[in-house]
C-alpha cells in the first residue's frame, strides 16, 4: 500500500472538461494485484465458515426449494410446493438460487453461494466506476472499503435480494455514467434496462436511483436540450418495457391458476408493488421493544451470578436480541447519524465528506461539467436519494437497507482520501485536510461505536474485554501517529524521496487504523451472524459470543428450532392430503418446507395477516380431505405485535370446534413453546 500511495497523486479534478479518456487509466504493474488481493478478501469475508448462516434467510429459501420443483412454482415466486402462496419479491434474484440449487443441489452453501459472487463482483464494479475517471489509488480503496463495509458482508453471506439489487444498479451505474459522457443513446437505454431488471429483483427500492440517473445525463451529456429530454423520455420507456412484463403477467393470471400474493390485502401484484413494498414502508408499524426494555450492556466489573439470576438474565438477553434486530431510532433527517443504523456502513463517512468539500471547489460554470465532477455529483445523488428515503421511512425498515449506501460512500471515502492526498504532496493551501481527516475519522468511529453500543465514554475508554480496548486504541494511535508524521513532514518539506515515503507510509498507517473497527463489525457477521431474515453486523454478538463461548445464536423468536419430532408426527399421521400443515405464519411452515420438501401451507402470509385463507374455504378443504392438521399458536411475537392474532381469530375459533387437540407429548420437542397447538380436522382417520 506503501508503494501505491507513494507512486499516485491526483491530478486537479477539472483536468479533462470534454469526454476523452482521462491519462490516469494507465496501469501500472502492482495494481491487478492489489486488486486481486482486495478481491480475495472480499470473497474469505463472504466465504469463510459460510455454513454459520445456516439457511439464510429461510422464508427465500422455502420458496427456492418450492420454486426448484416446478416450471409454475418457479414463474409465481411460489413459497410453498403446492403453490398456495407467492413471497414478497419479485423472481429474478430467487431464480439465480434456484439455478444454483439446480447445479450443486439443495443445501445451504448452493443457496447462499450467488450471493457470495454478487458481493465480490459489486466490488469489482465499483473498482471500474471509480478507475474510469480516476487513478488507481481512489478505485483501490473504494473497492477495498466496500468490501469490507459491514452490512455489505452482512447481506452477502444469507439470500436476501440486496446483493443482486446493488450489482444490477452498479451495471446500470457504468452504463448511465457512459452515456452521459459519451452522448450514445444505446448505453442510456441500456442502463434504464438494467434498472427494469433491477425492479423484478426488489422493485420499487431499485426506482430510487432514478431521479439521480436523470439528473446526470441530464446535465452531463455533451448534446442539446431537446435532445438529452428526448432521449429520457425514450429510456422511460424501455424502463417500463422492462420493468413491468412480470407483473403484469402475473396480474393477468386468473387467481384460481396462481399462487395468492404474498403480503398483499387483495391478491394483487400491483397492489404489493404500490403497498407492502413502497406506501406500506412509509406507514406505523408495530412497536418492538425498546433497547431500555432489554438487558443493559456489558460493562467492567461484573460480579459472578446465581443460576436463578443466570436464567433471567439469558431470559433479558434473548429480549436485547430481539429489540437490536429491528430499527428503534425514529425518522428524521438525522436518524442515519450514528447508532446501529450509523454502524452498517458510515464508518468512513467523514472523509466522503471531505471528498465533496474537496470538489465542490473545483467546480467551474461550465457545460458539460468535468467529467471528475460527475462522477462524484452521481455518488452524490445515490446517497441523498437513499438517505432521503431511508429517513422518512415510519413503517417498514431494517438495518440491511443499508447495504444499498455502501456503494456511494465507499468510492467517495476512496475519492476523498486520494484527494486529500493529492493536495497534500502538491503542499496546497488545503493540504492540512488530510491529517484533520484521518483525526476526524477515529473521532467519528468511536462516537459512532458508542451509540452502536449504548456505551458511555467510560466504556468506550475501559471496555469489558480487553480485545476491545485494543480495536479502540488503534483507530485513536494510528490517527494520532499518523497525522503527527504527515504535520512534521509537510512543515520540514516533502523535496526528497524520503520524505514522500514516510508521509506515504503515514497515510497507509492512518487508513489501516481506520479500518480496524468496521473490519471487527464485519467479522461479527461472520463468527456471530443474527438472524437470516434480518442481517446485519452488531458487535455486541460477538462480545456476547467472545465472553460465553458460544457463537453464531440465529434467533427464531421464540419459535423452536427442532422440527424433527413434529416431521416425524406429521408424516407418519398423514393419508392422501395435499398439505402436511397449516401454520399461521410462514416462520415455522418455512423450516419445514426446508426439511422435508412437502407442501405446508402458510395460511397467514409471511405475518399472519394476509386473508388469503378464510373459513369456509378451509372448511371445504378439510372436508375434500386436502388438509387434516393445523397448528394455532405459533405466532411470532411481531406477528401478534402487528394484529395477526386478531387477523387469525375466526379460523382458530372454527379449527377448535371443529377439530380435536393432539397430544403435545406426540410431536412436541421438550424445549417448545408451550403456547402452540396441534389440532387434528380428521380425528376418525386414526
Amino acid at each position: 500500500m506503501i508503494a501505491l500511495i507513494a507512486d499516485t497523486a491526483e491530478p486537479p479534478m477539472d483536468s479533462h472538461p470534454i469526454p476523452v479518456a482521462p491519462a490516469c487509466l494507465s496501469r501500472r504493474p502492482w495494481e491487478p494485484l492489489a486488486l486481486l488481493s482486495i478481491l480475495v478478501l472480499a470473497l474469505a469475508l463472504r466465504w469463510w465458515e459460510l455454513e454459520r448462516s445456516g439457511w439464510g434467510a429461510e422464508y427465500y429459501t422455502a420458496a427456492v426449494r418450492s420454486m426448484s420443483m416446478s416450471w409454475h412454482n418457479f414463474f409465481f415466486v411460489a413459497f410453498d410446493p403446492a403453490g398456495f402462496i407467492s413471497v414478497d419479491k419479485p423472481p429474478v434474484a430467487l431464480w439465480l438460487q434456484v439455478l444454483s440449487v439446480k447445479l450443486f443441489g439443495f443445501h445451504p452453501v448452493s443457496v447462499l453461494l450467488p450471493q457470495v459472487l454478487e458481493g465480490v463482483a459489486a466490488v469489482w464494479v465499483l473498482y471500474r466506476l471509480v478507475r474510469r475517471q480516476f487513478s488507481a489509488l481512489p478505485a483501490l480503496l473504494a473497492a477495498l472499503f466496500m468490501a469490507i463495509t459491514p452490512v455489505w458482508v452482512a447481506v452477502n453471506r444469507t439470500n436476501n435480494t440486496d446483493s443482486c439489487l446493488v450489482l444490477t444498479l452498479l451495471l446500470a451505474s457504468w452504463a448511465l455514467l457512459k452515456a452521459a459522457e459519451t452522448g450514445h443513446r444505446r448505453m442510456l437505454f441500456l442502463s434504464m434496462a438494467l434498472v427494469g431488471l433491477a425492479f423484478n429483483v426488489k422493485m420499487l427500492a431499485a426506482f430510487v436511483v432514478l431521479p439521480g440517473f436523470f439528473l446526470i445525463y441530464l446535465i452531463g451529456m455533451p448534446r442539446h436540450w431537446r435532445r438529452r429530454l428526448l432521449d429520457l423520455a425514450m429510456a422511460s420507456l424501455v424502463l417500463a418495457a422492462c420493468a413491468l412484463p412480470w407483473v403484469l403477467a402475473y396480474e393477468a393470471t386468473p387467481t384460481e391458476n396462481r399462487p395468492y400474493v404474498g403480503s398483499s390485502r387483495h391478491n394483487s401484484m400491483l397492489e404489493l408493488v404500490v403497498g407492502h413494498n413502497a406506501l406500506g414502508r412509509f406507514m406505523i408499524q408495530a412497536k418492538i421493544p425498546a433497547r431500555d426494555e432489554s438487558v443493559a450492556p456489558l460493562s467492567p466489573g461484573t460480579e459472578p451470578r446465581t443460576i436463578a439470576n443466570s436464567r433471567a438474565e439469558t431470559a433479558s438477553r434473548m429480549r436485547s436480541e430481539l429489540s437490536r434486530q429491528f430499527v428503534q431510532t425514529p425518522t428524521g433527517p438525522l436518524r442515519l447519524a450514528g447508532g446501529l443504523l450509523g454502524a452498517q456502513v458510515e464508518w468512513l463517512l467523514p472523509l466522503a465528506l471531505l471528498a465533496l468539500v474537496g470538489g465542490a471547489f473545483e467546480i467551474r460554470r461550465r457545460e458539460p461539467p468535468a467529467l471528475r465532477q460527475l462522477t462524484m455529483l452521481f455518488w452524490l445523488f445515490w446517497s441523498v436519494s437513499y438517505v432521503a428515503v431511508y429517513s422518512a421511512m415510519g413503517g417498514i425498515i431494517h438495518f440491511y437497507y443499508m447495504a444499498t449506501l455502501a456503494p456511494a460512500l465507499a468510492a467517495l471515502a476512496g475519492i476523498g482520501i486520494a484527494g486529500l492526498w493529492g493536495r497534500y504532496r502538491q503542499q496546497e493551501r488545503f493540504a492540512v485536510l488530510l491529517p484533520l481527516g484521518l483525526l476526524l475519522g477515529a473521532a467519528w468511529q468511536l462516537y459512532l461505536q458508542a451509540g452502536a453500543l449504548g456505551w458511555t465514554l467510560d466504556t468506550v475508554i475501559d471496555p469489558p474485554e480487553k480485545w476491545l480496548g485494543w480495536l479502540h486504541i488503534a483507530p485513536v494511535g494510528g490517527s494520532l501517529a499518523a497525522a503527527s508524521i504527515l504535520i512534521v513532514v509537510s512543515v520540514t518539506g516533502m523535496a526528497r524521496r524520503a520524505a514522500r515515503m514516510l508521509a506515504a507510509s503515514a497515510l497507509a498507517l492512518g487508513i489501516a487504523a481506520l479500518l480496524a473497527l468496521p473490519l471487527a463489525w464485519s467479522l461479527s457477521a461472520v463468527l456471530a451472524p443474527g438472524y437470516g431474515m434480518l442481517p446485519s453486523a452488531d458487535l455486541q454478538r460477538l462480545i456476547a459470543a467472545s465472553s460465553t463461548a458460544e457463537t453464531g445464536g440465529r434467533s427464531r423468536f421464540g419459535l423452536f428450532t427442532d422440527t424433527s419430532t413434529l416431521v416425524e408426527f406429521l408424516k407418519a399421521n398423514r393419508g392422501d392430503e395435499r398439505f402436511l400443515l397449516a401454520t399461521s405464519t410462514t416462520q415455522l411452515a418455512a423450516s419445514l418446507i426446508i426439511a422435508t420438501g412437502e407442501p405446508v401451507m402458510a395460511r397467514g402470509g409471511f405475518h399472519g395477516l394476509d386473508p388469503a385463507l378464510g373459513v369456509d374455504k378451509l372448511a371445504r378443504m378439510a372436508n375434500e380431505g386436502k388438509i387434516r392438521f393445523v397448528m394455532l399458536g405459533d405466532l411470532p411475537i411481531v406477528s401478534r405485535r402487528m394484529g395477526a392474532d386478531a387477523a387469525g381469530k375466526p379460523i382458530a375459533e372454527w379449527v377448535k370446534s371443529n377439530g380435536k387437540l393432539v397430544d403435545p407429548a406426540l410431536w412436541r420437542p421438550s424445549r417448545g413453546r408451550n403456547t402452540m397447538e396441534l389440532y387434528d380436522l380428521r380425528p376418525q382417520a386414526n
